[in-house]
């Protein structure tokens, strides 16, 4: 039992991250069923397979990568924000693809049409 409690304490700096991330993959199996099943595709074991693939390799990479930058980097370069931060983006991308394939807009030219639309008309004003 101490040496559970001691391997949580090492760890206990990069749980938020593993939370986000998968958050953001269950998020994206969730789009992705829905889109699937919105638009009739099939739904495949193998494709929900690499789902929980996915989960295994991005927490194990995080992992690896706060052990690399608490241990042999020592903290000089934060390589496990750096590391969440492309998975997540890739995540949120996935996401907006999804998103795109059910609405034909994705969430990205969505807000890109919001924020132009109040540029120009502040513009209009002036």
């Amino acid at each position: 039992m101490p040496m559970f409690v001691a391997v949580i304490s090492i760890f206990t700096p990069v749980i938020p991250m593993l939370l986000t991330i998968g958050v953001l993959i269950v998020i994206d199996f969730l789009v992705g069923i829905y889109r699937a099943f919105k638009m009739n595709e099939q739904i495949t074991s193998r494709k929900m397979g690499n789902t929980i693939s996915k989960m295994f390799l991005y927490q194990l990479t995080i992992i690896s990568l706060f052990l690399f930058e608490t241990y042999i980097l020592m903290g000089i370069l934060p390589v496990t924000k750096i590391g969440a931060a492309l998975i997540s983006v890739t995540e949120l991308k996935s996401i907006d693809e999804s998103v795109e394939k059910m609405t034909g807009v994705g969430i990205w030219k969505k807000l890109v049409r919001i924020i132009k639309r109040g540029e120009s008309e502040t513009k209009d004003f002036m």
